[in-house]
């Protein structure tokens, strides 16, 4: 699995889509993952998928590093297991930040169109 291309930019941008649309499978993911693919695309939520691999492969990270140092590392490497919760924080705060965005806009230009932004946002604050 790797994140898509543009991964870096859309963040800057604030323009990451949802974590299912942040990743793309590799050939070789169905070996580990089969039970989450479907027609060649992610089939569910990436939070359950990452944590169905840790369960499953890492229940005993410590016996697994041992005794099959290949497919540890591989794992580790190939679905971002080091990275994989920051990496869900990140796009699901931009999808939500996004929508909040949208809905304070929406409020201001239908309540108080004359009203900049800064000024709109300051009727919030504590005084």
């Amino acid at each position: 699995m790797k994140l898509i291309n543009n991964f870096v930019e859309k963040f800057h941008n604030y323009s990451l889509p949802s974590p299912e649309k942040c990743f793309v499978l590799e050939e070789g993911d169905d070996l580990y993952i089969d039970k989450w693919i479907k027609n060649g695309e992610i089939n569910g939520k990436m939070k359950d998928i990452f944590e169905w691999i840790e369960k499953k492969y890492f229940s005993n990270k410590k016996q697994l590093e041992k005794t099959d140092k290949k497919k540890f590392d591989e794992l580790m490497s190939r679905f971002y297991l080091k990275s994989w919760r920051i990496i869900l924080l990140m796009c699901n705060y931009q999808t939500k930040y996004r929508y909040y965005s949208k809905a304070i806009i929406s409020v201001k230009d239908r309540s108080f169109p004359e009203m900049k932004n800064k000024d709109f946002l300051k009727l919030f604050e504590n005084n």
